[in-house]
């Protein structure tokens, strides 16, 4: 897969787990001039609601921008939108380096700490926690048991990994 492909298809994951499947349709729709959130609901024939839902998740990315401007016929302000292609990829390195400061404070908690876990699979405490609650489980009173997590520390290791040659790639 060529990198701008890779770049189009994990911006469009980011933009689905965000602003769902509408603010894909808003992607898709590439308008060329700014659209209210009006006129968006209609060319598209989804419900407005949707529409602006799946606009303020796609400006919360940064994705999309919008001035404002009253009417002068109803009084009323409207929205006008306008979609920010140029900024994709500063969105999506700027996703990447969060999910990857999160993996990297995983992956150091994990190596610092011991852990215990449910035989059962009820909880998962760190030695201290289990050592108080005298190797029991407080849910079920099933035994704790010594949890090694260096397979788990690899996975999130790979995925670091993996993020770091995606940002190479921005």
């Amino acid at each position: 897969m060529k990198k701008d492909e890779r770049i189009e298809e994990l911006v469009r994951e980011l933009i689905e787990r965000v602003a769902g499947s509408v603010g894909l349709i808003i992607w898709d729709m590439k308008p060329k001039e700014e659209l209210t959130d009006e006129e968006m609901s209609i060319i598209l024939g989804i419900e407005i609601n949707e529409v602006r839902r799946a606009l303020f998740a796609l400006y919360e990315l940064g994705l999309a921008e919008y001035r404002r401007k009253r009417d002068e016929d109803t009084g009323w302000i409207e929205y006008y939108w306008k979609i920010r292609y140029d900024r994709q990829k500063d969105v999506l390195r700027r996703e990447l380096e969060k999910v990857k400061k999160k993996l990297e404070e995983k992956v150091k908690y994990e190596s610092e700490n011991i852990h215990y876990i449910c035989e059962n699979g009820c909880v998962k405490v760190r030695y201290e926690e289990a050592m108080e609650l005298n190797f029991t489980c407080p849910r079920c009173g099933g035994n704790l048991e010594y949890l090694d997590v260096t397979n788990a520390i690899k996975k999130v290791e790979d995925e670091i990994k993996k993020i770091d040659e995606l940002l190479a790639e921005l």
